[in-house]
């Protein structure tokens, strides 16, 4: 092997900054890791003149990235600028020239991972993505190595912070998600446009690379059953909280017969006996249930440049010990889709009903006779109005038959309105 490995990195943002500076400072600490020492050759950034905090030791800056690519001094390069593009295209160009790519671009991989595994292959090059779940949890080193024995079965996890620090912050605190979110942002949590996390898009793109390494299919993110947090009230929070849950964006995956899949992004409330239940603030955790190794789960700070970093620098290490046998491309089938009928939820339902006799035992029944088992029921008073409100949960059915009941139930003339609907971990005892 080489004495040294030439490094080209595309972009010097948050990320990429902590990784240049780990790939300067401790270089003999990677060298002796890799077996060969990375060294930084070029960078590329939007604007070359702009003031940078890492000491960059004469290491040139750039403004076209393709000059980072083209660099036959370059072996590998790391892309942190995300977005599609242009970071499609300059991996793919380098993946085509044989280079290796290591990339943190989750919305890229999501959407494009088995493509360029295979382009990767094509040309004796590898890809190489670990920072794209979890930051510094080994994720991706787990599904595409240490499991590789295993049948995996499905994956819980909660792999968005952003939202696991505004839901922490409205249930501990008792403010709401707009003000939650402002001090999310304020604290460097939050993105200015917080949309992919709010909405899921964030939480779905993790949970659709995980679930291509785990299950061998690829799922488009579009396709993901995804329902953001921004909808949260805090009444829920307090009232799921009395009944011994708490409500997290819980990524939920699993395989089904014949091999179709289900992949989910939803509020979810998860029952203090559960292993996510406390998994708070900015913290991230994967919990893969597989069929030797049984549940196994990952932990810790999951976002943030420096534990991304982490990631990205990682794998610059295993690829250089790697350059001449890089990782094939996970196996990709057809992806099949289980539907509403096959996919079984229990529920928390809130609804504001009418203040009249049986009103209550009315809603319930409906809920019964249609197919949706009815666990527990409660009263609450009234909010901002003259109604009650009815909290119920539901045992474990269909999707689909939990659907058609609510429409049921919201057209019975005694309810006013379905408040909240929230998916709902039934606790193991």
């Amino acid at each position: 092997m080489a004495a040294t490995v030439g490094i080209g990195l595309l972009g010097l943002g948050t990320v990429g900054t902590a990784v240049a500076r780990r790939l300067i400072d401790e270089w003999e600490l990677l060298g002796e890791r890799a077996g060969a020492t990375p060294v930084l050759r070029r960078v590329a950034v939007r604007d070359a003149e702009r003031p940078r905090t890492v000491n960059l030791k004469n290491v040139p800056l750039v403004s076209d990235p393709t000059t980072v690519v083209d660099d036959p001094d370059v072996r590998i390069v790391i892309e942190v600028i995300g977005g599609r593009e242009p970071a499609a295209t300059l991996i793919e160009h380098a993946l085509a020239a044989g280079k290796t790519v290591v990339t943190a671009n989750k919305l890229l991989v999501a959407h494009q991972g088995p493509e360029l595994s295979r382009l990767a292959e094509q040309h004796g090059a590898g890809l190489w993505f670990e920072a794209t779940v979890g930051a510094g949890l080994p994720v991706i080193a787990l599904l595409r190595g240490s499991l590789g024995a295993d049948r995996i079965s499905r994956i819980d996890a909660i792999i968005n912070g952003t939202t696991n620090v505004i839901l922490t912050h409205m249930r501990r605190d008792g403010i709401t998600l707009r003000a939650a979110l402002a001090d999310a942002t304020e604290r460097g949590y939050a993105e200015a446009d917080p949309s992919a996390d709010l909405d899921g898009w964030d939480a779905a793109h993790k949970l659709v690379i995980m679930s291509w390494l785990a299950f061998g299919v690829h799922v488009q993110p579009e396709s993901v059953d995804r329902v953001g947090i921004r909808d949260i009230d805090l009444a829920d929070l307090a009232y799921t909280g009395q009944l011994g849950y708490t409500v997290k964006l819980v990524a939920h995956a699993h395989t089904g017969d014949a091999g179709a899949v289900h992949l989910r992004v939803r509020p979810t409330a998860v029952p203090a006996d559960h292993v996510l239940f406390g998994v708070d603030d900015s913290d991230n955790a994967v919990l893969i249930s597989g069929d030797l190794a049984g549940e196994v789960m990952l932990r810790g700070l999951g976002a943030g440049g420096e534990s991304t970093a982490s990631a990205v620098v990682s794998d610059v290490v295993e690829a250089i010990r790697r350059l001449d046998a890089q990782p094939q491309p996970p196996a990709t089938r057809p992806a099949a889709l289980l539907d509403g009928e096959a996919v079984e939820v229990a529920k928390y339902v809130r609804l504001r009903v009418a203040d009249m006799p049986d009103a209550r035992q009315l809603a319930l029944q409906a809920l019964e006779d249609r197919g949706v088992p009815v666990v527990e029921a409660i009263d609450k008073p009234p909010i901002d109005g003259p109604d009650p409100q009815l909290l119920i949960l539901t045992g474990s059915a269909p999707r689909a038959v939990h659907d058609r009941a609510l429409e049921t139930v919201d057209s019975l003339p005694f309810v006013r309105e379905i408040v909240s609907t929230l998916d709902r971990i039934e606790p193991s005892s």
